[in-house]
């Protein structure tokens, strides 16, 4: 890692705002200490979502969650945005209509075309995050989190 990409890490990482903290504990009943450190995993996705190919899977649920919280936080946001990566709005984008619409019909036509393809995305993430983060954070990432932050956990930490 280059030095302007490493001070660049470290400065993003230092961000915390109370007010997205409280929020996403007032919406999931998680202790403080716990959203600080998904706001923390978050920032780490942000940063390398900078790489092209990078996306959020499920796996990955609650660093969205929050994400959307941060963005929620629109003055903050487009200050963040422009501090920490140069840009007035630092862009969240979802999978398109038409995007879903093709994964279900590469499915159907060739469901392992289809997965060898989402698999080769997912090995791009898992490295990219083990080189910039290491281990402990893919471990984190795609072992802890699936399990701890489920769709059906999560629903049962709203409030």
């Amino acid at each position: 890692m280059n030095q302007i990409i490493e001070d660049q890490l470290v400065k993003l990482l230092s961000f915390t705002d109370e007010n997205v903290i409280s929020r996403f504990m007032d919406m999931y009943d998680v202790p403080e200490t716990e959203a600080q450190d998904i706001l923390l995993e978050t920032l780490k996705f942000l940063y390398i979502s900078q790489i092209p190919g990078i996306f959020i899977p499920d796996d990955l649920l609650i660093v969205d969650e929050m994400w959307h919280n941060l963005i929620l936080f629109t003055p903050l946001y487009h200050k963040f945005s422009m501090e920490y990566f140069n840009t007035p709005y630092f862009h969240h984008l979802p999978a398109t209509k038409a995007e879903k619409k093709q994964r279900k019909e590469d499915m159907r036509i060739d469901p392992d075309k289809a997965k060898k393809k989402y698999l080769k995305k997912l090995e791009f993430l898992l490295s990219t995050t083990y080189d910039y983060f290491g281990a402990e954070t893919v471990e984190k990432w795609f072992k802890v989190y699936p399990e701890k932050y489920s769709k059906e956990n999560i629903k049962k930490l709203r409030t």
